[in-house]
């Protein structure tokens, strides 16, 4: 009922204490802990052959281990297989608003998320996340605009470097890049400025490229630094 833990953690992010916050953190955690232990590793074989149920004195999973329950997709093992724009991403749509909310918890409560979903996801994966209308909205808007815009956008610019002109010319991509250009440091934007410019043709194209062409000061850029 996962619709349930959505409008749970929604409710702790707009109106709760971060001691609410911390004990549905936790729950959920331990929810995880006992699929994964009733999934992977249910019964182990003693001496005499007999199956026991392991029983985990753990707390509960890590926060990076938690985000591939909540999203329904599990990381990519090849970060240089092409992407296309025709690609459909399958994500869990009570689970992505989920880590929307998370991601506005106080610092303490969500750094491990934010950490964790920027270390477990490779640029393939990223790129399919920022191009889907729920990924876009409910994660990287969750990121990019959210409390934890400071540590998300290095990271994100960092992996997503080499797919900007991809994504600025992509209906819904264009947006995360965008945000992604107001959310950076004075010289990363100069830096994130200048590699757009390389691909005038690719986003002169179309309204979408155009629109990011104005937003991130392409054409300033090209005019030279007092422009």
């Amino acid at each position: 009922r996962m619709g349930i833990v959505w409008r749970a953690v929604e409710m702790c992010s707009n109106h709760g204490s971060s001691q609410d916050q911390e004990q549905l953190i936790h729950a959920l955690m331990r929810g995880f802990a006992s699929i994964s232990t009733a999934d992977d590793e249910a019964a182990k074989t003693d001496s005499d052959g007999k199956r026991q149920k392991k029983r985990s004195k753990s707390k509960g999973l890590s926060a990076k281990d938690c985000i591939p329950h909540l999203l329904g997709l599990k990381a990519s093992s090849d970060d240089n297989e092409a992407y296309s724009s025709g690609e459909r991403l399958t994500l869990n749509a009570a689970g992505a608003r989920t880590i929307y909310h998370i991601f506005q918890f106080t610092e303490r409560l969500r750094s491990d998320w934010v950490n964790g979903f920027l270390n477990l996801y490779g640029t393939n994966d990223l790129v399919k996340i920022a191009n889907d209308g729920l990924g876009s909205r409910c994660i990287m808007d969750g990121l990019l605009d959210g409390p934890a815009k400071e540590l998300a956008s290095k990271s994100l610019y960092s992996k997503l470097f080499s797919r900007l002109p991809f994504l600025s010319a992509e209906r819904v991509g264009h947006h995360v890049v965008m945000k992604l250009f107001r959310a950076l440091p004075y010289d990363d934007k100069a830096a994130m400025s200048a590699e757009l410019s390389h691909s005038l043709n690719r986003l002169g194209s179309n309204a979408m490229g155009r629109s990011v062409m104005a937003s991130c000061a392409v054409k300033e850029y090209l005019e030279g630094e007092n422009a």
